[in-house]
């Protein structure tokens, strides 16, 4: 078995909190998002902003606009979009100031922001948004390295064993096992083979993640404080995230 860590400075799990904590940790899972196309995107945006504009008022409509709004947010934060040179900027801004712009310009006054504009040197990097690297409803994983897996579903279950295992839960193998396949998640296995989870399974990704953070760690000690780390992030996820889902 993969040893446990000693437990002093530690976050650790209460026994009666282990099925809650696994329901938290396998209800959703951070995937490595698909590549954005700006002009993909924003046609979908504009079709649904159009279907909501052609609704009767009512909570979908709301629902489809804030939709539409959503994509446009992501759309401008993560899709590769190449930066206009300076004058190409100055040139829209003044071209458009007193039509699209007048509104903004009436109300706030946009003079200071076009003479920054003006002075300011360009800006260095391209790349202040870049797209996060794995992706769920409560994390977001960004990096300057490039992750080589698709999913974080590894880490989770390395966390849930070494969690279990640290609270004194018998058969934790077992009860993860249990709850992958309670939610839905499926094994690598190869086709016409069950995708089911059981004890081995589960074991297999353990191992792989404790011989990363071996490979990672500079002595014993430092691959104590890394799986500290990893246990620790997901009992704090939980903790914060956990309870508001009703796990």
């Amino acid at each position: 078995m993969a040893p446990i860590p000693p437990s002093n400075g530690r976050a650790d799990l209460a026994a009666d909190q282990a099925d809650a904590f696994l329901n938290y940790l396998f209800s959703t899972v951070a995937r490595r998002p698909k590549p954005l196309r700006l002009r993909e995107g924003a046609g979908v945006a504009r079709y649904l902003k159009t279907l909501a504009l052609e609704m009767e008022g009512g909570e979908v409509r709301k629902r489809l606009e804030r939709l539409a709004e959503a994509i446009w947010d992501m759309l401008f934060q993560f899709a590769p979009i190449q930066l206009s040179d300076k004058q190409t900027v100055i040139g829209f801004l003044e071209k458009h100031r007193s039509t699209y712009l007048a509104g903004l310009d009436q109300v706030f006054g946009l003079d200071g922001a076009f003479q920054q504009v003006r002075d300011a040197t360009p800006p260095s990097r391209a790349d202040q948004f870049p797209a996060p690297q794995l992706q769920s409803v409560n994390l977001s994983v960004h990096g300057l390295g490039r992750l080589h897996a698709d999913d974080d579903l590894t880490e989770r279950i390395y966390a849930g064993y070494q969690a279990l295992r640290r609270a004194g839960v018998r058969n934790a193998r077992g009860r993860i096992a249990a709850a992958l396949n309670r939610h839905k998640l499926r094994t690598r296995a190869r086709a016409r083979t069950s995708t089911e989870w059981g004890s081995d399974e589960v074991y297999e990704r353990v191992k792989q993640h404790n011989s990363r953070l071996k490979k990672q760690a500079r002595t014993p000690e430092h691959w104590e404080s890394l799986v500290g780390v990893v246990v620790a992030k997901w009992i704090s996820s939980y903790s914060t995230h956990g309870q508001t889902r009703g796990t």
